[in-house]
């Protein structure tokens, strides 16, 4: 294609369960990438910052905190199947 339409490719991943990048160590994707260097991998909020740019993760958060409480019994009833595990206070990300 003349002139090129892509701008970019990514390797992304929209969350980051090992917290920072530095720690990521799940292998199944390190077979292909270079999870803690590559610069087309983009984890957790480095997915987001590039999509929405600056504060886009932040805000994302805080949204899903915001309506996550109200809808956290349901998602787990009426799409898993199961009753919402009871953790105290812990409703955040």
């Amino acid at each position: 294609m003349e002139p090129p339409q892509v701008d970019g490719a990514y390797f992304a991943l929209p969350y980051n369960p090992y917290g920072c990048r530095e720690d990521y160590s799940w292998s199944f994707p390190a077979r292909w990438f270079d999870m803690k260097q590559d610069d087309v991998v983009l984890i957790g909020d480095e997915l987001w910052e590039k999509i929405g740019g600056t504060g886009t993760y932040q805000t994302f958060v805080e949204a899903i905190n915001e309506l996550g409480h109200e809808y956290k019994e349901r998602i787990y009833r009426e799409f898993l199947g199961i009753e919402a595990p009871d953790r105290g206070n812990e409703s955040q990300l």
